[in-house]
């Protein structure tokens, strides 16, 4: 699209200290850098297949050269120079009061109460949630990706297991989620699910496989064998056919029971 080019481009096209934004972090899953008016993100140098750039608030990061960027600083970069004048002027752009909470009622805010100007009687701020307010880590957990662009886990489960233990025996201290990276989904497999797949696999006895991972989807390697679903209270095995293949574990084991009403209607229509 455009001036979009990828990271690993000819040294023309992208040199070193070039300005570029709309920086992909995945390939593919469009960009999440250098987005706010008046970014810009500048290419350091390329080692590998990785290219390191330094971000506008002066973090340094490694990105995959396969993830597109686009060229160029974001427009309206005096956004923050501009004085409105007055408090109608950020009115009209719909930027709402911002209340205090140790101003408001205790009803309102875990801040709010007491007489005159007093403390939050707290010992550190919160929401108005209850949740603390800093100090709070808001970075999501970091999990295996499993790209499918690289290894199938269609074609060989055996391989796509000695992959994984090749590629992640660092990250074995971890909880481990194949996550495979593909256009119309992205579905993920438990670790732990398909270890007992490959166990069940080279024994020549089939057994009940248990789990607790609803939100695995489920491979063609699953295919006759019988599955153990948590559904919140107890496992229900459940036989694993072809056309359930793509589809989620959890999907055919409801975590709620569904009574139907239709018989006592129809009594209560007969009696009248």
């Amino acid at each position: 699209m455009g001036n979009a080019l990828p990271l690993k481009s000819t040294s023309t096209d992208m040199p070193l200290g070039m300005a570029m934004h709309n920086i992909e972090i995945t390939r593919g899953r469009g960009g999440q850098l250098a987005r706010a008016a008046g970014a810009v993100a500048k290419l350091i140098a390329e080692e590998g297949k990785s290219a390191t750039l330094r971000l506008p608030s002066g973090e340094v990061r490694l990105v995959s050269q396969n993830c597109l960027a686009t060229v160029g600083q974001v427009g309206n970069v005096g956004v923050n120079q501009k004085s409105l004048g007055r408090a109608g002027s950020k009115c009209w752009l719909g930027k709402r009061p911002i209340v205090r909470g140790v101003v408001m009622n205790p009803v309102d805010h875990p801040h709010g109460g007491g007489e005159g100007k007093a403390p939050i009687g707290r010992k550190k701020p919160t929401t108005p949630w209850g949740y603390p307010a800093l100090g709070r880590r808001t970075r999501k957990r970091i999990f295996f990706l499993f790209s499918i662009d690289h290894y199938s886990i269609y074609s060989d489960l055996r391989s796509s297991i000695e992959i994984l233990d090749i590629e992640c025996h660092s990250l074995k201290r971890k909880k481990g989620v194949i996550r495979c990276d593909t256009k119309k989904m992205n579905p993920f497999v438990a670790h732990h699910l398909l270890a007992k797949i490959e166990k069940v696999n080279m024994k020549e006895e089939k057994e009940t496989i248990v789990t607790w991972s609803r939100a695995s989807s489920i491979l063609p390697t699953m295919v006759g064998h019988t599955i153990a679903i948590h559904n919140g209270k107890e496992h229900i095995p459940i036989y694993i056919t072809n056309p359930m293949v793509g589809r989620k574990l959890g999907e055919f084991v409801p975590t709620r029971h569904f009574t139907s009403y239709e018989n006592a209607r129809k009594d209560t229509k007969s009696r009248r």
